[in-house]
């Protein structure tokens, strides 16, 4: 007996076999029950989801002259359309038959004849918007007002061709492309039939080159049934199918987590020594991504991935360097450049600078900590300044030591690079220490304080409490920290300062870090207060290092009176030193 293709054998014979469209069979099956059966039907869909073998399965049921509602296979009607003589069923191509004399003399002169032996006479039209204008007109009026005895089934994949005059003459159903479960659940009912054994990986594989059809999945199946025989396993697949393996993906994902572009192009020309198309490739790539995004988010429910236990945790294992928006912008690119492939005359160079481009590009990093980092004045990295030498204690210092213009350095435009300067042993480099918080200092210091919560990411703590004000009270313990937060000049509190007051998570967070800071406990209290209020301590100003020199530095209060101030900056610039005018030498001491 001859071969009889997967996609033919395992074709349903009854509503109940049809898998991803209960929605047409039960309401077929229920008009068919209480009698109501439409003169003409329209069934659309996208290819392989079973409109014509559903239009087969109604002219069967209802042509059926057993006792049982479904089609019994016994009778005459069922044996003459299972060997495809039955007189009273015909099946027309579209495609095939488009003019009008064709659908003339194929079904309007047939529509007169009364059935042999069902109770219809049954016309099924395949891909009927192939039909031309002409045509459709000759089936208007038959369509309009059949005979009882006649009904139509009209099959096509686009519905929007056929003009409205038919579709509001025929029943619509729509067909919805299957699920990938919904396949695999069909495929590994098939293996059990024929004895073949295979895992869900193989499967989704199947599935997902199917792509929602039925008729495609069996057809991937057949062929690889083929090569593989009854035992079925992944790699196997992916090899007649075409695929690239997993172990490719992988690779290329950690070469462009390591920013490794000669890896990149190794694994290309493995691709294309193995004869994988680049279409294929990409679109595995894509989906390889869409796996690992999946695992990440869905706390390691992946029962809906069909993947093995195993790849599962390679997967949650895979791309650790590279963060959720890293593979985001991975993905956006591979989509660009399938959208390229398919104009472009050199594939090969185009899918390699997509891939160098993925290794070349920096990782992304959070925009939050970065723009908090800029604005906050103390950004937890050692700083350097430019500053004079320390001084005698006394003030006495020698006349030979004090600076003049050519020791100062002084240049007519900022410079960026402080490397750059000419050394002189006038000018030294100093690191700042890093600033402790007391008892004593942390009401004049609070928002410095508040700043290390920016620095370390945590810039909703920051932002709700940036001009509050603290006072400690330290008459017992544990101390008392008051919270004043300011009211806007309407009276009400900013919205980030009431996501504070109403988190118990950031108020808690602020007490672990007073206390850890200051080594002492404390309770928390919050009060509003409005910027005229006079009770609040206003923190004094803190002096920098000039400031504080300049107090007690005789010659540099010299200097400060005959020349403008020295602006000294973190970011290790030097602007120019203007003098006065009127003052053009410096007075002995």
């Amino acid at each position: 007996m001859a071969y009889v293709a997967m996609a033919r054998k395992w074709r349903p014979y009854s509503f109940k076999d049809m898998v991803g469209q209960e929605h047409v069979a039960t309401t077929l099956q229920n008009a068919i029950e209480e009698g109501r059966v439409h003169h003409a039907f329209l069934f659309t869909g996208t290819r392989g989801v079973g409109k014509t073998t559903s239009a087969r399965i109604l002219a069967r049921t209802l042509n059926c002259t057993g006792e049982s509602e479904r089609p019994c296979g016994k009778c005459p009607s069922c044996k003459d359309f299972a060997s495809g003589s039955s007189v009273d069923i015909l099946e027309f191509d579209g495609a095939s038959n488009t003019g009008v004399d064709k659908i003339r003399d194929l079904i309007i002169e047939q529509v007169q004849y009364h059935p042999m032996i069902g109770k219809y006479r049954i016309f099924i039209i395949d891909e009927v918007h192939m039909i031309t204008g002409s045509a459709f007109n000759a089936l208007l009026k038959t369509l309009e007002e059949p005979p009882p005895h006649v009904i139509f089934i009209f099959a096509t994949t686009e519905a929007n061709k056929i003009p409205q005059t038919i579709l509001s003459r025929v029943l619509r159903f729509d067909f919805k492309r299957l699920s990938q479960t919904q396949i695999i659940e069909r495929l590994r009912f098939i293996c059990n039939e024929e004895g073949i054994t295979t895992d869900n990986e193989a499967l989704s594989i199947l599935a997902e080159k199917a792509d929602g059809s039925m008729r495609d999945a069996l057809t991937y199946f057949d062929q690889a049934y083929a090569f593989t025989g009854n035992n079925m396993v992944a790699d196997a697949v992916r090899s007649v199918l075409g695929l690239p393996s997993n172990e490719i993906y992988f690779t290329l994902l950690e070469a462009i987590g390591k920013h490794d572009i000669a890896t990149c192009f190794n694994q290309i020309e493995q691709v294309c020594s193995n004869g994988v198309e680049y279409m294929p490739l990409l679109d595995g790539f894509a989906k390889f991504l869409r796996n690992i995004l999946y695992i990440r988010v869905s706390k390691n429910n992946s029962n809906f991935l069909n993947l093995s236990q195993e790849l599962v945790e390679r997967l949650s294992l895979a791309g650790a360097s590279l963060s959720n928006g890293d593979l985001l912008r991975i993905a956006k690119m591979l989509t660009d450049t399938q959208g390229l492939l398919r104009q472009s005359t050199n594939p090969r160079l185009l899918v390699e600078t997509c891939f160098a481009r993925m290794a070349w590009l920096d990782h992304l990093t959070d925009l939050r900590k970065v723009l908090s980092t800029m604005q906050s004045p103390t950004t937890g990295e050692i700083k350097k300044k430019l500053t004079l030498p320390p001084v005698n204690p006394e003030n006495k210092v020698p006349t030979n030591q004090i600076p003049s213009l050519e020791d100062l350095n002084i240049f007519d435009e900022p410079i960026e690079d402080i490397s750059s300067l000419p050394s002189s042993d006038n000018y030294v480099f100093l690191e700042e220490p890093s600033f402790q918080y007391t008892l004593e200092n942390i009401s004049e210091n609070w928002k410095s304080f508040l700043e290390t919560f920016a620095n370390n990411g945590e810039t909703d703590i920051y932002y709700a409490l940036e001009n509050s004000k603290v006072n400690i009270d330290f008459s017992s313990e544990p101390y008392t920290c008051t919270l004043n937060i300011p009211l806007q000049k309407d009276g009400s509190r900013q919205w980030n300062a009431t996501l504070f007051i109403n988190s118990q998570k950031d108020q808690q967070k602020l007490i672990e870090k007073l206390e850890s800071t200051l080594k002492a406990k404390f309770i928390l209290n919050i009060k509003d207060f409005k910027e005229s209020d006079s009770n609040i301590s206003q923190p004094k100003k803190q002096l920098n290092l000039y400031e504080q020199e300049l107090q007690y530095d005789l010659q540099l209060q010299i200097l400060q009176e005959k020349f403008a101030p020295i602006w000294i900056t973190s970011n290790k610039q030097i602007t120019k030193l203007e003098t006065n005018p009127e003052q053009t030498e410096i007075e002995d001491s």
